[in-house]
């Protein structure tokens, strides 16, 4: 993996000339990290037309994750899952989120989680199938019967023999009050909970690989706009320095700009450590360098108009919600099966045994065999199963309250992303306004400082004004883009909007079935 811009040697973005000016300020030298060789995203609403994207293999949309090969088995470590060759050129938000979703290892750790369930629901099945043990013993007898009083005996019979028994036990389960259907209801309760978990987590990854990806494009266009505020500076040093070389101007002019751009370039460092962060960010989640990023659809279209009706969405099909309420069902099927357990018993058991003795004159068989119905009580054990009821009530309470304390934080959520996105709705023809202005404003003061009316200190302010402008319009609609993702995610339905369908992607529902 390539290091980070944080540990890169950078350089700076204003000419040397200007940075070796004595006038410089010493406490303004930090330098500047390169741009990385991406086309940067511009601040306006983008209508792009680039080349052909890449495509992405079809196995990462509707492939499935494989099934883990035992390591144990194999005698090597774990395999990790199979992963598509990264893509170079342009790269969309779907082909990203379905590459994280096939290659990040905690939807495999899930998906394992999910098969270990299912066989969980298989054991508790046995219960209700017969059961046979067989059981053979070889080895040496000795008997003896003795007559009289005490040593020496009267009559005395020894043998010793080689003796080789077997047996067989069979039992079924008659009726047990209905202890072994809530242990089965248990387990498949725990699957479909376990089951929620995976939707869970590849919502997560597909939502954190979507902030990542926006993340990626709103530093991209805040360093293409900070070099742009850059530039122009650099215009104004190079006037303000021909109006000083002719006599019109004073060196704290040039200082003053030279103050400046000092300023902006330790804020370009700042919005390029972030964006090389972001960058590794999204090589984590891909295995795939960030390189030319297409721009996210408006998705807003695809939420619910109101919070409300949103939150009516969040109760009936958010995965989190969905797993907790199985939790909860399961612990309660548990606390059924452990009261059940606490009856009797009933089982059919038929045991079978042969005893074969033999010696150097002869031998002898004994065959046993029994088939009874037996009933098994458990009379006292210390408080055992009052105490485990116990623990399993306040599990159940637990599991409830942790239900309830996750709902009312998700509607808390989606009411903040829906006014979220209000905000940025209605700032949004103030922050355009604004911007249209304060360069109008720009380029009247830079018309009127040729003219000598306007002060170098008033350009300087007009030019940070826009600067300030736009960077706020960036910011607005980045953060109205996350405010949906985030809706999206709650819903349930992030994934299988990336994934352009009404249900979840195929690697999921491959998932869940193996």
């Amino acid at each position: 993996m390539a290091p980070t811009t944080a540990m890169r040697r950078p350089a700076s973005v204003i000419p040397a000339e200007v940075l070796a000016s004595p006038l410089r300020s010493s406490a303004a030298t930090a330098p500047v990290p390169p741009q990385r060789s991406v086309a940067p995203e511009m601040p306006a609403e983008p209508s792009v037309t680039l080349a052909e994207p890449v495509p992405v293999e079809t196995s990462l949309v509707t492939g499935s994750i494989n099934p883990p090969r035992s390591a144990t088995r194999a005698g090597l470590a774990p395999e990790s899952p199979s992963r598509p060759p990264a893509q170079h050129g342009v790269i969309r938000l779907e082909d990203a989120v379905a590459r994280a979703v096939l290659t990040y290892p905690e939807i495999r750790i899930n998906q394992t989680r999910l098969l270990e369930s299912k066989a969980g629901i298989d054991i508790a099945r046995s219960a209700l199938y017969p059961s046979a043990d067989a059981r053979l013993a070889a080895g040496g007898n000795f008997s003896g019967s003795y007559e009289g009083k005490a040593v020496p005996y009267n009559v005395a019979n020894n043998a010793g023999d080689n003796r080789f028994d077997g047996g067989i036990i069979l039992r079924q389960l008659v009726w047990d009050f209905g202890a072994a259907r809530a242990d089965i209801a248990r387990a498949r309760l725990l699957s479909s909970a376990e089951q929620e978990r995976l939707y869970e987590k590849i919502d997560e990854i597909a939502w954190r690989t979507t902030q990542v990806y926006l993340k990626i494009l709103e530093y991209r266009a805040l360093v293409s706009l900070i070099d742009e505020t850059i530039a122009a500076h650099m215009r104004l040093l190079k006037i303000v320095a021909a109006q000083e070389a002719e006599g019109h101007g004073t060196s704290a002019d040039s200082s003053r700009i030279r103050s400046r751009l000092n300023d902006i370039s330790a804020v370009r460092s700042d919005v390029s450590l972030q964006l090389g962060g972001a960058e590794d960010q999204f090589e984590r989640l891909t295995q795939q360098r960030a390189g030319r990023l297409i721009a996210v659809p408006d998705f807003r279209a695809r939420i619910p108009a109101r919070p409300e009706a949103a939150i009516s969405v969040v109760l009936a099909k958010n995965p989190r919600l969905a797993s907790l309420r199985a939790t909860t069902q399961s612990i309660e099927s548990e606390l059924d099966a452990q009261r059940a357990s606490n009856k009797p018993k009933f089982t059919f058991e038929l045991d079978t045994e042969s005893k074969n003795f033999r010696s150097g004159k002869g031998g002898r068989t004994q065959i046993e065999g029994r088939a009874m119905l037996a009933m098994r009580f458990k009379l006292m054990d210390g408080g055992l199963a009052e105490a485990q009821e116990r623990q399993i009530r306040n599990r159940i309470e637990t599991s409830e309250l942790t239900m309830i304390n996750e709902r009312q934080q998700l509607e808390a959520d989606i009411r903040q992303a829906y006014r979220a996105i209000q905000s940025a709705g209605a700032k949004a023809r103030l922050l355009d306004e604004g911007v249209g202005a304060a360069r109008r404003a720009e380029e009247l003061y830079l018309e009127q400082f040729k003219a000598g009316k306007r002060t170098v200190f008033e350009l300087l302010d007009g030019q940070m004004a826009v600067y300030t402008a736009r960077r706020a319009q960036i910011e607005s609609r980045f953060e109205r883009q996350k405010a949906v993702v985030d809706i999206l995610r709650y819903t349930g339905a992030l994934a299988s909007v990336l994934a352009g369908k009404g249900q979840a992607p195929a690697s999921v529902a491959a998932a869940t079935k193996q």
